[in-house]
């Protein structure tokens, strides 16, 4: 009982942020407002209940379906097509925190590992257990983190918005989907195809969140439900206020993280902190070119797929921005992956 009036606070202190962002007309309004009201309710200590255990796999998991469902049988090609350039994205992640991790260190006094984790786009969890395990300081770790992931969801939809008007073609960006249209119309069976796509999402969300997968429920939701889709099983995305809902949820757990300690710190650590995060968006932007130069992808999709900000949280607005969830999902967990692949023993190495 205790974890259901805590989901529901969650949701609490959430939507009031969505609704006025909504009124506003802001991209993104739910994950955004949500977060951007749950973090000034944490910082007055408007919060008197504690964030659901599992709440943040549930939300994954959900979140995971829906781009898992629009996988076609072409999506194989694209991802074979994807990869080099993937690969290249993810090693230009990780070139960047080698120079600007150094020049933190030296203007700044901070040890070189908590420099290093910092200024690489890897997840507030994720890093900060990095940290913990590399004996760096988890906790301004997980303040760089969380302050270059608010930055790009606050700010990434209005700037790749402004460049893509200055640069782009936005009317490229609304494709026919065959899996938005059943979303939206809905088809025979619906329930059925429901059904089933929630059964496989919540079983690939759970087995990557056992394997200890990075944002294991949102991948492996989307893995099962897209094998399942390119296997030719008929699939029907949930509502689409399910992913309002979730987009709301994800983005209120990752306001509570703003409490008046880490609001302490950041004022002490805002120079260093902001600098970072500038670069990071540039550097982003960089790749988001040579991206599109290389695959001729819509200006947006390349903004947001290249992006420093998290898989489950930029996946799960990029239709809303007009970009392509999939592509975008694609190149995120690339190079997430080749982080946590790469990263860990090059630090080590580094420190020995």
């Amino acid at each position: 009982m205790d974890w259901v009036l805590n989901f529901l606070f969650l949701f609490a202190i959430g939507i009031p942020g969505w609704l006025l962002l909504r009124l506003l007309g802001v991209p993104a309004a739910g994950m955004m407002g949500a977060m951007l009201s749950a973090g000034f309710c944490a910082v007055k200590g408007w919060t008197p209940f504690c964030a659901p255990g599992g709440a943040n796999l549930v939300l994954q998991i959900i979140l995971g379906l829906f781009i898992g469902v629009r996988v076609t049988r072409e999506a194989r090609a694209l991802f074979a097509k994807s990869a080099p350039v993937a690969l290249f994205a993810g090693l230009w992640w990780l070139s960047l925190p080698l120079g600007l991790g150094w020049l933190v260190t030296k203007g700044f006094g901070l040890d070189l590992s908590t420099s290093l984790l910092g200024t690489v786009p890897g997840g507030i969890a994720e890093m900060s257990l990095l940290a913990l395990t590399l004996n760096a300081d988890a906790a301004l770790v997980a303040l760089m983190q969380f302050f270059r992931l608010a930055a790009v969801l606050v700010g990434m939809p209005f700037l790749s918005a402004w460049i893509n008007r200055r640069m782009g073609t936005p009317e490229e960006n609304r494709r026919e989907n065959p899996a938005r249209a059943r979303e939206e119309n809905g088809g025979p069976d619906s329930r059925g195809s429901m059904g089933k796509a929630l059964a496989l999402a919540v079983l690939g969300g759970l087995a990557g969140f056992w394997i200890r997968l990075p944002a294991g429920g949102f991948v492996g939701a989307m893995a099962l439900t897209g094998l399942a889709s390119v296997s030719g099983i008929q699939l029907q995305p949930l509502p689409v206020a399910f992913r309002t809902a979730a987009q709301i949820g994800l983005g209120a757990l990752i306001g509570l993280n703003v409490t008046p300690d880490v609001v302490g710190i950041l004022r002490v650590m805002i120079l260093p902190t902001l600098a970072v995060t500038v670069v990071m968006v540039f550097w982003g932007i960089l790749l988001a070119f040579a991206v599109r130069k290389r695959t001729g992808w819509d200006l947006m999709t390349c903004l947001i797929a290249t992006c420093p900000g998290g898989v489950t949280q930029l996946a799960s607005i990029a239709e809303e921005l007009g970009a392509d969830p999939l592509r975008v999902s694609f190149l995120h967990l690339v190079r997430l992956f080749t982080i946590f692949l790469v990263l860990p023993p090059l630090i080590s190495r580094i420190l020995a």
